[in-house]
C-alpha cells in the first residue's frame, strides 16, 4: 500500500513539474474569445430597454438562457425588431404611461429572450412564454409573426388561438402582463381570500382538458386559470388588462349557466305574476330577438298572425318612404324581412331571385285590403283600399334562468385583485385596461421597420 502511495505521489510531482516547466502560448489556444460589434438594432436596445428600464433584450439565440430539452430556433432579426418596437409600445410604454419609469426599473424582470419557434410541454400544448425566478422572461413562435397581417382580437375573447395569423393579444400582450403579475405577487403577496373562492375547484393534474368554456362556468377566466391560485390569479389579472369592456363582458355572460328542463328546452324567467321577464341592455331598453340571419323576429298572436303596433288612439303604424309617403304592398313582396339601419331607423326588404330590394321596389299586382271575412275593403268612392306595410311588434329576448356560481366566483376574485393592485401596488387596473387596450388598437399605426 505503501508503494502505491510513493508511486502516485511521484507521478503528481512529475505532472506538476511537467505542467511548471512548460510555457502556454496564449497566441494559439483552441478556444478563442470573439467581441461582437453592436449592431443598429442593438444600440436602439441599449437606449430603449437597457437604459431606461435595467432590461437585456436577447434576440439572438443564447443557449445558457434556453432549455435545451426542446430543439427550438433562433428568431429572425427583422420579427425580432419588430416585436420589440411591439413590447414597447403596448407594455412597457402603458405602464410608464401609468406608473412612471421607475416603476418597471424596480420591478421589472431583467431578461426578454426570444425564440423562433414554438416550444411545446409533455401534454403537446404550446408554451406561450417562460418567465425564471422572475428573472427572465422568453417568447415563442417570433418567426410567425406576420408584420404584412398584424392581428389583435380585441373583439371575441373565446376564438381560437391556434388560428393564424397570431393574436398578439393572446400570445404576446397577454403574456407579458401574466409573468409580470408574477414577479409581483412574489415579492409582495395577495389575500390569502383569493385561494379559498375556489377552494377544491382547481383542476391540478387536469386543466389541460378544461376548455376555456368550462372554466367559466366554473368560476375561472381561463383553463389554465384552473391549474391551481397563482396561475388563477395571474390569468384573472393579464385577461382583465387586455380586455376591452366589451370582450370582457362576454367573458362573464359566458360564466352563466343556462338552465334547460329534462327535454332540453330553455327555462325562462318569470316575475311574480307569472308573466316573462326580458332582457334589457345598459340603457335599460329590451333587447330585440334576432333570428340566424339577423332580421327581427315579428311578433304573432294564437292564430299565428303577426301583430301589428298601433298609435295611443289605435290606429296602425306604417312604414313610410324617403319622402314620409306609406308604401303600398306589391305580390312581388313575399316573406318580408325587418331590420334596423345604422341609424336605428326600421328598414323592410323582400327577396327576389335570390337578391335583396327595399320594399319601395315593387312588381307584379298590388295588394289590397280585406276584412276578417277576406272581403275586399272599398273607400267612400268605391274604390279598392291599397294594403300598406305596417310596423310589427317584435319578439324580445327572454331572460333565460341561470346559474350564476361561476360568475359569482369570477367577479369576487376580481374585486380581490382589484384591491390588490391598487393598495399594494397603486396599480389601478381600470385605468391600466383602458391604456393597454388603446395602445394595442394602435399598432397598425407603427413604423415596424424603422428603428427611431
Amino acid at each position: 500500500m505503501k508503494y502505491i502511495k510513493i508511486i502516485m505521489l511521484l507521478a503528481l510531482i512529475a505532472v506538476t513539474n511537467a505542467c511548471k516547466e512548460d510555457d502556454v502560448d496564449t497566441n494559439n489556444s483552441v478556444f478563442t474569445k470573439t467581441t461582437m460589434q453592436q449592431s443598429e438594432f442593438d444600440k436602439w436596445l441599449e437606449a430603449n430597454y437597457a437604459k431606461p428600464y435595467n432590461i437585456e433584450f436577447n434576440y439572438r439565440y443564447v443557449d445558457k438562457l434556453t432549455n435545451n430539452y426542446y430543439n427550438v430556433v433562433p428568431a429572425n432579426e427583422k420579427n425580432s425588431r419588430a416585436m420589440s418596437i411591439l413590447l414597447k409600445h403596448v407594455w412597457l410604454d402603458a405602464y410608464t404611461e401609468l406608473m412612471g419609469k421607475d416603476f418597471l426599473k424596480k420591478n421589472c424582470f431583467r431578461v426578454i429572450q426570444l425564440i423562433g419557434s414554438p416550444e411545446y410541454d409533455g401534454q403537446n400544448k404550446i408554451i406561450l412564454g417562460t418567465a425564471e425566478g422572475g428573472i427572465q422572461i422568453t417568447l415563442f413562435r417570433i418567426n410567425n409573426l406576420d408584420l404584412d397581417n398584424l392581428y389583435v382580437n380585441q373583439d371575441d375573447p373565446l376564438k381560437s388561438h391556434r388560428d393564424l395569423p397570431l393574436d398578439l393579444n393572446y400570445w404576446y400582450f397577454h403574456t407579458m402582463h401574466h409573468e409580470f403579475c408574477h414577479i409581483l405577487t412574489q415579492k409582495k403577496e395577495y389575500s390569502t381570500e383569493y385561494r379559498t373562492v375556489s377552494v377544491g375547484k382547481y383542476h391540478t393534474t387536469d386543466w389541460i382538458n378544461v376548455s376555456d368554456e368550462q372554466a367559466l362556468h366554473e368560476g375561472f377566466i381561463s383553463g389554465y386559470a384552473s391549474e391551481q391560485y397563482n396561475e388563477d390569479f395571474a390569468e384573472m389579472y393579464s385577461t382583465y388588462v387586455t380586455s376591452t369592456p366589451a370582450a370582457w363582458k362576454k367573458l362573464l355572460n359566458e360564466a352563466l349557466i343556462v338552465q334547460k328542463d329534462q327535454d332540453g328546452n330553455i327555462l325562462y324567467q318569470k316575475d311574480k305574476n307569472g308573466n316573462d321577464v326580458y332582457k334589457k341592455d345598459a340603457n335599460g331598453n329590451l333587447i330585440p330577438l334576432y333570428d340566424k340571419d339577423d332580421n327581427l323576429v315579428p311578433a304573432t298572436d294564437a292564430k299565428g298572425n303577426i301583430m301589428w303596433e298601433k298609435d295611443k288612439d289605435g290606429k296602425y303604424i306604417y312604414i313610410l318612404d324617403s319622402k314620409g309617403n306609406r308604401i303600398p304592398r306589391y305580390s312581388i313582396h313575399k316573406n318580408v324581412k325587418y331590420q334596423y339601419d345604422d341609424d336605428g331607423s326600421l328598414f323592410a326588404y323582400f327577396v327576389f331571385k335570390g337578391n335583396a330590394y327595399p320594399v319601395t321596389a315593387h312588381g307584379g299586382d298590388l295588394i289590397y285590403q280585406v276584412d276578417e271575412d277576406g272581403n275586399t275593403i272599398f273607400d267612400k268612392d268605391g274604390n279598392p283600399v291599397p294594403e300598406y306595410f305596417k310596423v310589427p311588434v317584435f319578439e324580445y329576448e327572454r331572460a333565460p334562468q341561470v346559474d350564476t356560481s361561476g360568475l359569482d366566483a369570477i367577479l369576487k376574485k376580481l374585486d380581490i385583485l382589484r384591491s390588490y393592485f391598487l393598495n399594494t401596488w397603486g396599480i389601478d387596473i381600470d385605468k391600466l385596461r383602458d391604456i393597454v387596450t388603446r395602445r394595442a388598437s394602435e399598432i397598425h399605426q407603427l413604423d415596424l421597420k424603422t428603428l427611431k
